[in-house]
């Protein structure tokens, strides 16, 4: 692919930075990573109100067919989520915009996507997903929350946990067993539900220090119109890879890093320690640097991965191999700011804090990413079979 940005991907991208420079004066103070967005209620408020402004200008549908409500190029989508990502900017919802929508253009009904993508491009209606459950470990094709067809409607029993952000969500898509007798991956069928359908109820996880994006969901006997199925009855696995590769991309995650490495450089040029700037430690300087070439190599894998879409080339593996690096490098980048500032790096949000206590808490955090859309050691088992055709290990 050509890397270098045409004159008009260059102005659109200007604008994009240019209004979501403007928003982050807005943004609240508590807005201290993405998660805070599903922690905090002034922060998903903000959300809300950066998605109104974003749908004025029709960027909800970047990349969209004009039918829908779409404009615009896969490229003016991924400088967006560059914009957004640089500047701290929520308002694109991860689950209804990032994954659902692209899921719904390719696979969905035409009454589907007539009925659902008008509202999601008009950022009126939040989403959450619905895969992982409690017994299923890292094998989602092993779930046994049931969704039994009686008439025109599914009644759906069972347990669905770590769905982030199901406590603020209008609708949610989740993945049941349709056909309990049907052998594994032939069995399950993607749907999608109002949240607020009587029989489900969303409990909260919190984590240890109190916050936490993540729900458990439970189901007794929620009837779920037979229509909200998107592809065919029992072959739903087919929905869940399509989905998956559009949840593994990653730009928005890698560009907040590119944000991060500015404040990382400014806190090692401004600190001292021992009468000298933290910036002329021959080791501190050498961890930055190669921080530094990561991230670019990750933004390039992204941009190739946004190519690839473009052009309905993006095979399993390359999202499976784009998030695997960024999630690490993630880690990585957590755990070297934390190592660079010291125990001032272990201080959440204060006076005291470098970053406002950003490190901190990306120290924390930084496993989901990793363990989160299928665990990294799926991903290479992934790349292993489909990517690099070596057998299954029994």
């Amino acid at each position: 692919m050509d890397f270098e940005l045409t004159e008009e991907q260059k102005a659109h991208r200007k604008e994009f930075f240019e209004v979501c420079k403007e928003l982050e004066k807005k943004r609240p103070p508590s807005f201290v990573g993405f998660e805070a967005v599903f922690e905090v209620d002034e922060c998903w408020e903000f959300h809300l109100y950066c998605a109104k402004e974003f749908a004025k200008k029709g960027w909800l549908g970047l990349a969209w067919p004009p039918e829908y409500g779409g404009s615009g190029t896969m490229m003016d989508k991924v400088l967006f989520a560059e914009a957004r990502g640089y500047h701290g900017i929520p308002g694109v919802d991860i689950f209804g915009v990032q994954m659902l929508a692209p899921t719904l253009l390719q696979a969905a009904s035409d009454a589907i996507k007539k009925e659902f993508l008008p509202p999601i491009v008009q950022g009126k209606v939040m989403w959450c997903e619905l895969w992982s459950e409690p017994n299923a470990g890292s094998d989602l094709a092993t779930l046994a929350t049931t969704a039994i067809k009686k008439g025109d409607e599914y009644v759906i029993n069972g347990q669905k946990t770590w769905n982030t952000g199901a406590h603020r969500a209008d609708w949610g898509f989740g993945v049941f067993k349709t056909d309990p007798a049907a052998r594994k991956h032939h069995n399950i069928t993607f749907i999608l539900l109002d949240m607020k359908t009587p029989g489900i109820t969303v409990r909260p996880i919190p984590y240890i220090d109190g916050g936490g994006p993540f729900c458990e969901v439970y189901f007794d006997d929620v009837h779920v119109p037979a229509k909200n199925i998107v592809g065919q009855e029992n072959e739903g696995w087919a929905v869940v890879n399509l989905l998956a590769g559009f949840e593994r991309s990653g730009m928005t995650e890698i560009m907040a890093m590119f944000r991060d490495l500015e404040e990382l450089v400014k806190y090692c040029n401004e600190t001292k320690r021992n009468g000298q700037p933290l910036a002329r430690d021959p080791l501190i300087r050498n961890r930055v640097a190669q921080l530094a070439c990561e991230l670019q190599a990750a933004r390039a894998i992204a941009y190739r991965i946004a190519d690839l879409q473009n052009r309905n080339e993006m095979a399993l593996m390359d999202a499976s191999a784009a998030k695997i690096f960024y999630s690490e490098l993630g880690k990585r980048f957590a755990f070297v700011a934390t190592d660079i500032a010291g125990p001032y790096g272990q201080v959440k949000t204060s006076r005291w804090a470098p970053m406002h206590g950003a490190w901190e808490k990306a120290f924390q955090e930084c496993f989901i990413t990793i363990i989160s859309m299928g665990t990294n050691e799926i991903q290479r088992n992934i790349i292993a079979w489909y990517g690099l055709g070596l057998p299954r290990m029994k």
